[in-house]
């Protein structure tokens, strides 16, 4: 079975404005375009979900005894990421 997350930013210029500190590092060419912009925020999301999900789900998956091979995919046209636990 899976389960298929997707996100369509709609304000990604807002969140880099938002959050510029944290995410200066990551867009410090000024004069990207509007959609690698959307690209890269949507990327850092999915990223932060993975990270998180790794954590998290199999705790609550230990809790209930559940015993599972877990594997969260990160794909599109310019990388693909794979992380099992």
């Amino acid at each position: 079975m899976k389960l298929v997350v997707q996100i369509d930013v709609d304000n990604a210029e807002e969140v880099v404005k938002a959050h510029k500190g944290q995410l200066m590092g990551m867009f410090s060419d000024l004069m990207m375009s509007r959609e690698k912009v959307k690209y890269r925020v949507e990327r850092a999301i999915y990223d932060e979900m993975v990270n998180q999900l790794s954590k998290e789900l199999p705790k609550a998956l230990d809790q209930e005894f559940i015993s599972a091979k877990i594997k969260f995919e990160i794909i599109d046209d310019k990388n693909y990421t794979v992380k099992e636990i």
